[in-house]
């Protein structure tokens, strides 16, 4: 039993509005029903933050007449009573154990045309894990077209591989060649194989294909994916804090969607020279969070460190951790560098200390909107959340539990990848790192003016596969979503269109809403922000209508128009559920060849 005194705040109830200014309550884990005031209800909702319930009664009732006060209180006291509110305590299982996790491993690098920079990502790696006496595998996987290139990547990983006496091995076109021929030898479609690991409709954008490639590569075990231009350097906050924060936003919405600290810079020199440089192995920081259950890793905070729930917006994972369910699949690390963002207008939905530092000024805010994108961006205390914000720069992967495919074409395969791990299992937990790798991409990036709101005259290819996914109501299997997005893939196009439109203009609406609650409680300042505010929404308002909007821009070209561009994308939706029906037993068989001696990855020597 609770104590009157102790913290506790809202758990997950569904509300329904009855006549006479009632509202039903149903606690989805107490499985009570209760009718309570309208006021109570919401009261309840606003409980987002641990406090005693007393506390919550007077912040509901202040300012109230003595009568509607009285109903609020005695209704947010009898929802209590009935197990709508969850106690912090209960929420803290020092017994919650897991069982102890293979050691990572491995280290991929997914990588095309640019053997320099994943030769200098691979030796930064192995230099690293050999300072704090680690042996690890690395894998790189090589989408280049170009034979020279291709042999550029094996000679200079060889040599790798030579001076630090390594496990290094290659995912070139050989390597995938000779793969789709064992596959089709097993009774596989080497074309679906060929559409995971290479790009057949020639778009030209295969980002996601060699994280398919290193999928299959590392099929039952913990892995960190690195891209090409990162350098294993790492990076401490500068003011880290203890213990664990748990950090999630609510439905489809846009609150909390940035769990990281941002701090920006004039140019790349500056950010180094600014850097808290850290004596820990680069990677050190994903085995103590990836696969862990939540409880575990709460478990784990030692008691005199705190645990933080405030910023936990989705009230199913409270309910899910006393039910000692969810476990973190997939963690991220920081970046100090190039941010690593195409444009800044996710830079417009900054709250907090982010926009404070963003926003100290009109003119430092156009510097930084129209910089060199140089940034640190990491979590002060390590954090698990719901993968709303994904950028895979840096990205460990539990594949020990089946994970689904990367769309294999288009960016944002990260954000697409995070949408379908969570269509398929809804208790699936993203964890942040506390530290951050320095990132030189080969060529300095910037910003130009008007890419913070030019976005809204668009769409992209990865923004309609998450909406194709989302147009499935609830959490299923590979072959349930394989035939949802089967099934959109076989529509006549006028009906693709029009799903597509629908689901789009409604996750706009979401992302308008945010944007003018923004403007509304900043009262519009500064006026640089918020003119880019109105700008962007302008844009979408221009664009929205149009017939070629929800064509992917990425897509079109000289050769290839609006309608061409979006009946290609209907196809890649098609042809991505063909992959999910059969990724199980693709990824399986990956796995029985690797165990017959013929892995996916060639060594070298």
């Amino acid at each position: 039993m609770t104590s009157p005194g102790s913290p506790v705040r809202c758990c997950d109830v569904v509300c329904r509005r009855f006549a006479r200014d009632l509202t039903l309550v149903y606690g989805v884990h107490a499985r009570q029903a209760i009718v309570v005031p309208r006021a109570a209800a919401d009261a309840l909702l606003a409980a987002r933050r641990f406090r005693p319930l007393r506390e919550h009664i007077a912040r509901a009732t202040a300012g109230r007449p003595a009568e509607e006060a009285a109903d609020i209180a005695s209704g947010l006291e009898r929802l209590a009573a009935a197990g709508m509110f969850v106690a912090r305590d209960a929420l803290r299982r020092p017994d919650a154990r897991d069982p102890e996790p293979p050691p990572i491993d491995l280290v991929a690098i997914p990588s095309a045309d640019r053997p320099v920079q994943a030769a200098r990502a691979a030796a930064s790696l192995l230099a690293g894990a050999a300072r704090h006496g680690l042996t690890r595998e690395l894998v790189v996987a090589d989408g280049s077209a170009d034979p020279s290139v291709r042999a550029a990547y094996r000679d200079r990983l060889a040599d790798l591989a030579r001076q630090h006496g390594a496990r290094v091995h290659l995912i070139g076109a050989d390597e995938r060649r000779e793969f789709l021929a064992r596959m089709a030898a097993r009774g596989h479609d080497p074309a679906l194989v060929a559409f995971a690991l290479d790009d057949p409709e020639r778009t030209g954008m295969t980002y996601g294909t060699g994280r398919n490639a290193l999928l299959l590569h590392a099929a039952g075990r913990r892995f960190v994916c690195v891209d090409d231009d990162v350098i294993a350097r790492p990076v401490r906050p500068h003011d880290p804090l203890p213990g664990l924060t748990v950090f999630t936003g609510e439905g489809e919405g846009y609150d909390h969607y940035q769990p990281q600290d941002i701090r920006f810079y004039p140019d790349h020199a500056a950010a180094l020279a600014d850097a808290c440089w850290s004596d820990d192995e680069a990677l050190a920081g994903h085995a103590p969070m990836l696969g862990r259950s939540l409880p575990a890793l709460i478990a784990g905070v030692p008691a005199d460190e705190p645990v933080e729930f405030d910023d936990c917006l989705d009230r199913a994972i409270l309910r899910r951790l006393r039910a000692g369910q969810g476990r973190v699949r997939v963690t991220f690390q920081g970046l100090l560098g190039d941010l690593g963002w195409y444009a800044p207008t996710w830079l417009l939905l900054f709250d907090g200390a982010n926009r404070e530092r963003l926003l100290a000024g009109d003119e430092s805010y156009r510097r930084i909107i129209t910089s060199t994108r140089q940034a640190l961006r990491l979590v002060r205390r390590a954090t698990v959340g719901d993968g709303r914000f994904c950028q895979g720069a840096i990205l460990g992967l539990d594949h020990r539990d089946l994970l689904p495919p990367f769309f294999p074409v288009g960016r944002y395969e990260d954000g697409v990848f995070r949408t379908t791990l969570r269509a398929l299992d809804d208790a699936a937990l993203f964890g942040h790192v506390p530290s951050a790798l320095v990132h030189e991409p080969p060529a300095e990036r910037r910003w130009a003016p008007g890419d913070i709101w030019r976005p809204g005259s668009w769409v992209r290819l990865g923004e309609l596969v998450v909406q194709c996914i989302r147009a499935l109501a609830s959490t299923t299997d590979f072959p349930g979503l394989a035939a949802h997005l089967r099934g959109l893939g076989r529509l006549a196009p006028a009906e693709f269109r029009a799903i597509v439109s629908l689901r789009l203009w409604r996750q706009k609406e979401l992302y308008i809403t945010h944007l003018e609650r923004l403007l509304a409680d900043h009262k519009a300042r500064p006026s640089a922000w918020a003119d880019d505010v109105r700008r962007h929404l302008d844009a979408i308002a221009e664009h929205a209508a149009r017939p070629e909007y929800p064509a992917p821009r990425d897509l079109v070209s000289d050769t290839r128009d609006p309608d061409a561009a979006l009946a290609l994308a209907q196809r890649l939706v098609g042809r991505f559920g063909d992959l999910l029906a059969q990724w199980p037993d693709i990824v399986a068989t990956a796995r029985e060849l690797a165990d017959a001696g013929h892995p996916l990855a060639a060594p070298l020597r």
